[in-house]
């Protein structure tokens, strides 16, 4: 009988082995044979793990979404509400990271979102926390007058949105990924959020009146 250190690697190589498929081929593309022979078992073996194919798939997309995780200086920023200015940049930069550093985790989302309805249980679980966040300290800067007094889940969402757009556009659009080194993109969508969320100044002080 196998002990449980030797039954925690067998899970293991299958989750990653399901993760690949799943991210690449969909749910309905990928059959549990594949997942087994890419884990270099047999499908008997990944039915004594998983029974049903459905179970792998939560098994893998939540092996990714337990990964997410913000760092501690960003936390820190959130929650003592520092100014946007450094704020927005270490926001953005996790996006970013997380978007170009894990594709597989935004392919299963994608798989999740179009192939199993009734999924954003799993998405609010695991990605809520962050929304809630970053949510509510847009919603303090614009309490504090340091932003627009504008709804805060246009910020949070159009924020993660609009990086997740670039990325795929341009992939879509050129055919290639964005440089794995995403600093210069992040530094370039920071400065774009902060001049659109910034409070307008009005034209009286502006006109030095």
């Amino acid at each position: 009988m196998k002990n449980a250190a030797e039954k925690n690697v067998t899970e293991v190589r299958i989750v990653e082995a399901a993760v690949q498929l799943f991210s690449r081929q969909g749910y309905k593309g990928t059959s549990t044979r594949e997942i087994a022979q890419l884990a270099g078992l047999n499908e008997a073996t990944l039915f004594r793990y998983f029974a049903r194919k459905t179970d792998l798939f939560w098994a893998a997309a939540e092996s990714r979404l337990n990964r997410l995780k913000l760092g501690r200086e960003l936390q820190h920023g959130l929650a003592t509400d520092m100014d946007p200015e450094i704020v927005l940049p270490m926001l953005v930069d996790f996006v970013v990271k997380e978007i170009s550093e894990d594709s597989e985790l935004m392919r299963l989302l994608y798989v999740a979102a179009f192939e199993f309805p009734g999924s954003e249980r799993m998405f609010r679980d695991h990605l809520g926390p962050i929304f809630d966040s970053v949510n509510a300290y847009f919603s303090r800067c614009a309490a504090r007058g340091v932003i627009s007094d504008l709804e805060p889940t246009f910020a949070t969402l159009g924020l993660a949105g609009a990086v997740s757009a670039h990325q795929n556009f341009h992939q879509l659009f050129t055919g290639r990924d964005l440089p794995s080194d995403g600093g210069a993109f992040a530094l370039a969508y920071a400065r774009f959020w902060l001049n659109a969320l910034r409070r307008p100044i009005p034209a009286t002080q502006s006109a030095g009146s």
